[in-house]
C-alpha cells in the first residue's frame, strides 16, 4: 500500500517507511517519531475499533508501555490509527525474557470483564471460538493436508478442545511474538505492542510466541517466573495452531509458498511438547 494519498489527507509530510512483516495491517514508521496502522480487511478494520477502545484504559493500569492512538478514522475504503511511536527495539536472545513473565502477570490481572466489554466479547468465549474455527480448518487447511496428518489434525484439534475446561479467563494478547515486545538498548522489555487480536481467554496462549522463538528450556523458565498455572497441553495445541494460522493465510492471499511453508511448519509442530 501506498500511504501517501493518507498521510496528505493527514496534513503529514514525515517520510513513510514500511514495517514488514504483519498479516493483519499496513504498518508504516513515520520519520521515527508516529505509527500508522491501516486496515487490511473489514475484519481487522474492526479489531483496530476494539483497540481503539481497550489501549487507553490497559495504559493507564500496566506499568510499562503500550501504544495509545491519538488519531483514528477511515479514508478510501481503510481504517487507519496513528500513535506515537514507543522507543525500544524487539525483544531478542541474551534480552532479559524472564521479565516478560510479570508483565504477563499484570496484563492478565487487567479486569476480565471489563476487557470484555471493551472488546466487545464474551467472557467464557474461548473455547466456542475454537469450535467455530473448525469450519475454515475444514475448509482451509485439512485440505492441503495429506491423508495421515489431516487425521492427526483432526484428532488432535478435538483432543484439545476437550482440555479447555476449567481454567480462569484473562486478557490476553493473543499474538505476543518477540516483535510485539519492546526492549530498551540494555534488553530490558518495556512495551508491548500490537494488541489487535486482544480477547478474553486462556492465558497459556501468551506463552507460544516466546516458546516457540527460544525453545522449551527458556519457555519452561518463563512460566516458572509467572508463577501461575500453565497447561503444557494446551500450550501445544496454540503452537501447532499458529502453523495452521499461516496455511489459512497462505490459502486467503494466493500464496502457495505459504501454505508449504505451513504445512511443513505443521508437521514439525505436531511432536509432543516435553516428549
Amino acid at each position: 500500500m501506498d500511504p501517501s494519498a493518507l498521510l496528505a489527507h493527514l496534513g503529514l509530510d514525515a517520510p513513510a517507511a514500511p514495517i514488514h512483516g504483519g498479516w493483519a495491517s499496513w504498518t508504516f514508521d513515520l520519520g521515527g517519531s508516529q505509527i500508522l496502522r491501516v486496515a487490511r480487511s473489514p475484519e481487522i478494520a474492526a479489531a483496530h475499533r476494539r483497540e481503539e477502545r481497550l489501549l487507553p484504559e490497559l495504559a493507564a493500569y500496566l506499568d510499562y508501555a503500550v501504544p495509545v492512538p491519538t488519531t483514528v478514522g477511515e479514508f478510501d475504503g481503510h481504517t487507519y490509527m496513528l500513535y506515537p511511536r514507543l522507543p525500544g527495539r524487539a525483544l531478542q536472545p541474551g534480552d532479559r525474557v524472564g521479565d516478560v513473565a510479570g508483565m504477563l502477570r499484570r496484563l492478565h490481572s487487567f479486569p476480565v470483564e471489563r476487557a470484555a466489554r471493551l472488546l466487545g466479547c464474551e467472557v467464557d468465549g474461548w473455547r466456542a471460538g475454537y469450535l467455530a474455527d473448525w469450519e475454515w480448518m475444514t475448509r482451509k487447511v485439512l485440505p492441503r493436508l495429506d491423508a495421515p496428518l489431516r487425521a492427526e489434525v483432526e484428532s488432535r484439534y478435538f483432543e484439545a478442545l476437550s482440555l479447555m475446561e476449567g481454567f480462569t479467563p484473562v486478557l490476553v494478547h493473543r499474538d505476543l511474538g518477540t516483535e510485539h515486545i519492546l526492549c530498551d538498548a540494555g534488553g530490558v522489555p518495556t512495551g508491548i505492542i500490537d494488541f489487535e487480536t486482544a480477547t478474553a481467554g486462556d492465558p497459556v496462549i501468551d506463552f507460544v510466541g516466546l516458546w516457540a522463538t527460544f525453545g522449551e528450556e527458556e519457555g519452561r523458565r518463563l512460566i516458572d517466573a509467572y508463577g501461575l498455572p500453565v497447561s503444557l497441553e494446551r500450550l501445544h495445541f496454540y503452537l501447532w495452531m499458529g502453523a495452521a494460522h499461516a496455511i489459512r493465510y497462505g490459502v486467503d492471499e494466493g500464496d502457495e509458498s505459504i501454505v508449504a511453508d505451513g504445512v511443513d511448519g505443521l508437521r514439525k509442530r505436531l511432536g509432543r511438547v516435553g516428549a
